[in-house]
């Protein structure tokens, strides 16, 4: 009979192997696991991919000088340091195992160059500690009960074992400082919050009140250091918005379309559109349980977006442009996009980013709103999109935008245009 240790060692090694053979997410592949299996390496497998050189020398293994970033992909499944971490990891499970500082050598040169060249040394360092520390977790009370009563109702009905407090800077967001199944509570099966960003949170309600918003937002990234929420907006307005026409052009499992829908209390149309009809499906379901009937999903071909969407030409009043990106915002959440993110990727994102506004622009009404957002802060896919756009469509103007986070949301570059009546 194989041993606790075996049977978590083989499973680590199993699931370091799909990373750099198969091209799924390690949140998918850690889904695959058993509830058992999963709960540990959730803990080991994310702590190697945030800080493989820091967590390796306060493990007191030695890593070779330039690993893993010069290694290829083949040479990354068999990266002996890794499975030592995971076997030192588990071992001292049983205490407090405590976390070390990241440093630069945690992350691919290439991605701390860029930020040093985009926004100085102090920035990259910044960015450094923020992006290897552990993220919260974060959810969204929906309207109908309210960030306050939620708090209330989690920590004395179900007696978190982690500390919750209201978000600085979604008044409908709640942080908690760790993970905790909160999936399984009463709260969640009634539909009454989401786990989402605080980021992502203030994205969808950007999209809606940019100016309202607009505070939070900094001309370059790091941790958001804006006064209490209260000094910005402590409730959303409470007269109702127009019954409008809205549409989340990259809506994915439909977190902005849920939030949208919640901020606009049911009324108008929010069109969710994704080229992925699995994706489309789980938002349907999380709309049905959320009580949301404003929603309606549209799957779309890449590539063939405007066959689609041509017939809501100039006739939408606020356009949400979610796009796809190298993530980096997210990357304490997401830590396995640095070790297999390759240079076409780089290169591709900002000309996908192109070709997006310039289809979802078309369906904004005269006097309407696009909202450009994404989850990385590179200043290629971010303040450069703003130029290009304007320069090529003299028919928008900018409202606010900047950069919100990371820390102690993921971090998010956003911003607001106005197509002219």
């Amino acid at each position: 009979m194989k041993s606790a240790s075996s049977h978590v060692l083989e499973g680590f090694d199993r699931l370091w192997l799909s990373l750099f053979q198969e091209p799924v997410h390690l949140d998918s592949l850690l889904a695959k696991q058993s509830p058992k299996l999963k709960s540990v390496l959730a803990q080991i497998v994310p702590s190697i991919l945030l800080r493989p050189c820091s967590q390796a020398e306060s493990l007191g293994i030695g890593v070779p000088e330039g690993e893993p970033w010069i290694l290829n992909q083949e040479k990354l499944t068999n990266w002996r340091p890794a499975h030592l971490m995971a076997e030192r990891i588990y071992s001292g499970m049983s205490g407090k195992f405590k976390l070390p500082a990241g440093t630069r050598e945690d992350f691919p040169p290439h991605l701390i160059e860029e930020i040093e060249k985009s926004f100085g040394a102090q920035t990259a360092l910044d960015l450094i500690q923020v992006l290897t520390e552990d993220p919260p977790l974060s959810i969204r009370a929906s309207r109908k009960i309210g960030a306050d009563a939620l708090l209330k109702g989690l920590k004395n009905g179900d007696r978190l074992p982690v500390r919750a407090e209201r978000s600085h800077l979604s008044p409908v967001g709640v942080r908690l400082s760790g993970y905790v199944p909160i999936m399984g509570t009463e709260w969640y099966e009634r539909g009454e919050f989401e786990i989402q960003d605080e980021g992502s949170q203030v994205m969808a309600l950007f999209a809606l009140w940019p100016q309202l918003f607009a505070p939070l937002l900094q001309d370059k990234p790091g941790r958001t250091l804006m006064a209490p929420l209260e000094t910005i907006v402590q409730e959303l307005p409470a007269e109702d918005l127009p019954a409008w026409n809205v549409i989340d052009a990259c809506a994915g499992a439909g977190g902005k379309s849920l939030a949208l829908a919640d901020a606009m209390k049911g009324r108008g149309r929010i069109y969710a559109y994704d080229i992925s009809s699995r994706k489309l499906q789980a938002l349907r379901r999380r709309a049905t349980r959320g009580g949301y009937t404003n929603i309606q999903t549209v799957a779309l071909e890449e590539g063939k977006e405007s066959e689609t969407i041509g017939k809501f030409k100039r006739r939408a009043d606020v356009v949400l442009v979610d796009a796809p990106c190298t993530g980096w915002g997210v990357l304490r959440r997401n830590p396995d996009i640095k070790w297999r993110q390759g240079r076409e990727v780089l290169d591709k994102m900002p000309q996908i980013q192109s070709r997006l506004l310039r289809e979802y622009s078309q369906l904004v009404a005269p006097g309407g709103r696009l909202v450009f957002g994404v989850c990385t802060f590179r200043v290629s896919e971010t303040v450069d999109q703003v130029k290009k756009f304007l320069a090529h469509h003299p028919d928008f103007s900018a409202g606010p935008g900047g950069y919100l986070g990371p820390g102690p949301c993921d971090g998010f570059f956003m911003q607001a245009f106005e197509r002219k009546r």
